[in-house]
């Protein structure tokens, strides 16, 4: 289901605009992709999508309905043998690629960064990079702080949950970029309790 999903969204984002420059219109771009995946993720229609509050909003969800910019979409791929979540506090190891949306240039999304050298992940051989969970952006810590170890889930960040107006030189991300995680977590360490955050 995933498949179709992503190429109907590729297609559309392609053909609109591959007569645009990479970044031409980006906020508006941004703006209709991350609304179509709240659509997806409404309709729910394989049972595997998932809208989450950020974490730094008030508990009335009613409150924030209807407001995009407020939720993580998340498609969960693979579901892992942990029972536990991250806290805020804590540090994680994580698997992960992360992309901006769908261009002309970069029909599969342009990959500002990934944890593992080769073009897919070998769980085997490659070491997860590790995180302090308060180093992250609002978005990507809030989808992480649902988690379990060893869930992988394809992760949709609205802009504003993520760097917002702001450039990420370091990682080549223009501003109002939604950004795009496919993350698996796999490990959690507690603040104070596990001191030990080597990767073995």
């Amino acid at each position: 289901m995933l498949l179709p999903v992503m190429t109907l969204l590729t297609l559309c984002a392609c053909s609109e605009h591959e007569a645009e420059g990479e970044y031409d219109n980006w906020t508006e771009r941004n703006q209709h992709y991350i609304d179509s995946i709240a659509h997806v993720a409404e309709v729910n229609a394989d049972g595997t999508w998932q809208r989450i509050k950020a974490f730094n909003l008030g508990d009335d969800e009613s409150v924030y309905e209807g407001r995009v910019e407020c939720f993580v979409y998340v498609k969960k791929l693979k579901t892992g043998t942990g029972t536990t979540s991250p806290y805020y506090n804590d540090t994680v190891r994580v698997h992960y690629s992360g992309r901006l949306i769908p261009t002309a240039q970069h029909p599969a999304g342009y990959c500002f960064g990934k944890s593992y050298s080769t073009s897919t992940l070998n769980e085997q051989t490659d070491v997860p990079t590790k995180f302090g969970m308060s180093s992250l952006t609002k978005g990507f810590a809030t989808a992480l702080m649902h988690m379990h170890e060893g869930d992988r889930w394809l992760v949709y960040v609205p802009q504003q949950l993520a760097y917002a107006e702001s450039k990420y030189t370091e990682a080549t991300i223009p501003p109002y970029s939604t950004l795009i995680f496919d993350v698996q977590l796999a490990r959690i360490y507690r603040f104070k309790i596990d001191s030990d955050t080597s990767w073995y």
